[in-house]
């Protein structure tokens, strides 16, 4: 494996574990249940053809914001390793 991919599955094993932490806190609970009575409200008031677009919209946010956390989370370790290297804690 190249040391390009050892930090992908580093960083992201690193993130998994950090949206694992945050969903069982009380935060991520009530999260998780606003989430869940939405969907439940969607299922109640929307039509069928209506729902197929929300579900498409609610999936491409999802993905979007779950791509923009992946993003920010590497360049939050990559910007502590500069910021370690400048205070003259790492080499």
């Amino acid at each position: 494996m190249s040391n390009k991919k050892e930090f992908d599955f580093f960083v992201n094993q690193l993130l998994d574990h950090a949206v694992n932490e945050f969903r069982a806190t009380e935060e991520g609970r009530l999260l998780r249940e606003k989430l869940d009575q939405m969907d439940r409200d969607c299922e109640d008031m929307l039509m069928p053809s209506e729902r197929d677009f929300t579900a498409k919209c609610f999936e491409l946010l999802t993905d979007t914001n779950g791509q923009e956390e992946t993003y920010v989370y590497r360049k939050g370790l990559t910007d502590i390793v500069q910021i370690l290297k400048w205070l003259g804690v790492l080499a």
